[in-house]
């Protein structure tokens, strides 16, 4: 149980006060002691004046006879019975012995001066005045004896009183001295240990022992500083802990800034430090290549065998390019898949050797545990200080020249120098497709619609949907120009999503007006391996009653081929929903013939190329011819694009192929206009028959 420092000294107060009122009171009553016997000495000494009297009374009766000296003596003994009986009272002593044995010499005296009245004789008297003496003198000693007690008695209340004032004396001496102790233990020491503590604290020592008091003050006090001290410890650090936390902070980051200079894999510079050593070597003033190097195909690794052989797979790259550098030489990974090399030379022959044989040593099968494998890569070379002066930029021109490799693989054999002329295409590039996200943000892309038509009944099969793109001066953007950029990106799925719901809008505006015709839709494979596009398509159509045998869906070669496998399991999927296939631009990618064989597409069309070039040229003609034939055996239609001319239609009709389109029937309109041709085209047809052989 704590108690408070206030409990404490009142406490004390009280104690020390009862103990003063005592030894105040033992003096009193000391002082009224004496001044008690000092009054009795009187009235003793008085009474034995009284006493003395008597016998100077019964002499003079003896000597005289005279009356007057017997009523003087019983005055006389009055007054001694009287200051007697005041004694006994002020001493308490009515019991005594002494007290009886006076009681007993009054009495007598009493009886004797009877007797002495009554006397006769002069012997009588002679013997009764000697008795009376006796009695007297008895009377004065026992007096004597009565006053020694009294002093006696009040000499042992003194006694008894000194005794008990130097007890009291020694309690206060002692409560003092305990005063002093619980002053020091309840303020003194209890305010050292603060101070210490405190001390303690303000060095940033340790402490773990902060000792209770039982006062509770001070115990309240303690453990606020140890609250306080807790909250100091999660917030605040000592200044040995805070030398070792900045000890510490300057070791992470040293290690965070190499960390944030190197790549995490292979152990190679990154980005950043690879910039770092570019600007060193410009300030050198030495003539050097840089070369970028990007592992083709490289996600189609992650996908099939993992990240974790992906991320091995780099390691040995980085590996492999460091063993052909020489010592002067630099490598980093500056991303993914992604190496920038720094390669010191004075020709640009060299440079490209040096790509050459890394290229073809990265050929080579790389062990990644149980698997071999085969890659391929594309590089690009900038020269310093011919293409640039400045680092970052020098870095982006042979990222340029890499691109440009990549996506001419015959003209380059997968190295590219950079040239002005490339970093004019990559620019103009880069600007369309600025354009385009403006484009889509500002839905300038629109949906024309060009019909494709049979070529013995002269009626329209079908229309395709073909998107187009008019910018806000009014200028329409060529499709040659801008789709195969939308299809390198995801901006093709939101624009994939305007082209289907457009070409769904158009069918049913035709089934409004009469006409149950087809909208064949151009499909990319960046759509094709999303995820929820072969849903979103079934939610479209299906869902919403229409049949998907009115929405074919073209697909070039290229976009198979991108990533055939998970393409040809979409395309299966989408036979099984109803949806009819149409290979397109035939001829001018892979030309694959195990696509027709996979008879997974209803409809081929020859690519318009084929049909300019078909007047002019015997092979080109024999090609069409050959194809014509194969869709016979086949069995799959063929559409005959780019027929502009009567003698492209006469070459349909030659081969008997079954539909055509092309500018001769009509061009691309947009919905309106392509609605209300295909009315006057009805009306047209229902006046007068067309003439399939014009």
């Amino acid at each position: 149980m704590k108690i408070s420092i206030k409990q404490v000294i009142v406490s004390f107060v009280l104690v020390l006060t009862g103990f003063i009122i005592a030894l105040f009171y033992i003096s009193q009553k000391q002082s009224n002691i004496r001044e008690e016997v000092i009054q009795l000495d009187e009235l003793a000494f008085k009474l034995t004046q009284e006493t003395n009297r008597l016998n100077v009374f019964v002499a003079d009766y003896n000597f005289r006879h005279s009356p007057d000296t017997l009523e003087k003596w019983v005055t006389t003994l009055n007054a001694v019975e009287q200051q007697y009986e005041h004694l006994l009272h002020s001493t308490h002593l009515g019991n005594h012995s002494i007290s009886k044995r006076i009681d007993s010499d009054l009495s007598r005296i009493r009886r004797q001066f009877t007797l002495l009245q009554g006397a006769t004789t002069d012997e009588d008297t002679h013997w009764i005045t000697i008795n009376l003496n006796t009695y007297n003198q008895n009377l004065i000693t026992h007096l004597n004896n009565l006053s020694k007690e009294v002093r006696r008695l009040a000499t042992n209340d003194l006694t008894q009183l000194a005794k008990d004032q130097k007890v009291i004396f020694f309690v206060i001496t002692f409560l003092a001295l305990f005063l002093l102790f619980i002053i020091h233990s309840a303020l003194i020491a209890p305010l050292r240990i603060v101070k210490y503590l405190l001390e303690r604290i303000g060095k940033g020592d340790e402490v773990i022992d902060f000792s209770k008091s039982n006062i509770k003050e001070w115990s309240q006090l303690i453990s606020n500083i140890e609250s306080m001290y807790q909250e100091l410890n999660s917030t605040t650090v000592s200044k040995v802990a805070l030398e070792n936390e900045v000890e510490m902070r300057k070791r992470a980051e040293y290690n965070a800034n190499l960390l944030a200079r190197t790549d995490f894999l292979t152990g190679l510079p990154n980005r950043r430090q690879m910039n770092e050593i570019l600007n060193n070597i410009i300030k050198g003033n030495n003539k050097f290549f840089l070369i970028f190097l990007d592992i083709d195909n490289f996600k189609s690794i992650n996908d099939n065998l993992g990240h974790s052989k992906g991320d091995k797979l780099l390691q040995c790259v980085g590996s492999l390019i460091v063993e052909h550098l020489s010592t002067k030489d630099k490598v980093a990974r500056i991303g993914g898949d992604e190496f920038a090399i720094i390669y010191f030379s004075d020709k640009k022959n060299n440079a490209v050797t040096f790509s050459q044989v890394l290229k073809h040593a990265l050929s080579q099968p790389i062990k990644i545990g149980n698997s071999n494998i085969r890659i391929s890569c594309s590089l690009g070379i900038a020269t310093y200080p011919c293409d640039s002066q400045n680092g970052i930029e020098l870095l982006a021109r042979a990222d340029t020249a890499m691109y440009y490799a990549k996506k001419n693989q015959v003209e380059t054999s997968g190295i590219a120098i950079y040239t002005p002329q490339i970093g004019r295409s990559s620019k103009s590039k880069f600007e369309i497709y600025q354009d385009i996200k403006y484009a889509i943000e500002n839905n300038q892309f629109d949906v024309w619609f060009q019909p494709q038509i049979n070529m013995k009944t002269g009626e329209i099969d079908g229309f395709e949907a073909l998107l187009r793109w008019r910018k806000e001066d009014g200028c329409f953007i060529r499709p040659d120009i801008f789709v195969p950029l939308l299809e390198e990106s995801i901006d093709i799925i939101v624009v994939g999503d305007l082209v289907i719901d457009k070409a769904i809008a158009f069918h049913q505006q035709l089934l409004e007006n009469g006409f149950n015709i087809s909208v064949s839709i151009n499909i990319s494979a960046v759509q094709l391996e999303s995820t929820d596009f072969v849903d979103s398509l079934y939610e479209k159509v299906i869902l919403k009653g229409l049949s998907p045998e009115n929405f074919p869906l073209e697909l070039t070669e290229t976009a198979i081929f991108k990533n055939k496998e998970d393409t040809l399991k979409s395309m299966q999927t989408l036979n099984k929903l109803g949806f009819s296939l149409q290979l397109d631009d035939f001829g001018t990618g892979n030309a694959s013939l195990d696509l027709l064989l996979s008879q997974q597409f209803d409809t081929v069309k020859i690519d318009k190329s084929f049909t300019l070039n078909a007047p002019n040229q015997k092979e080109t003609d024999t090609v069409i011819r050959a194809i014509s034939y194969l869709s016979e055996k086949l069995n799959f239609n063929i559409v005959l694009e780019g027929i502009e001319k009567p003698i492209h239609h006469k070459l349909a009709i030659k081969y008997g192929i079954e539909l055509g389109q092309g500018y001769y029937y009509s061009k691309p309109m947009p919905r309106d206009v392509a609605i209300k041709w295909v009315l006057d085209r009805q009306k047209q047809h229902e006046e007068t028959s067309f003439d399939v052989s014009a």
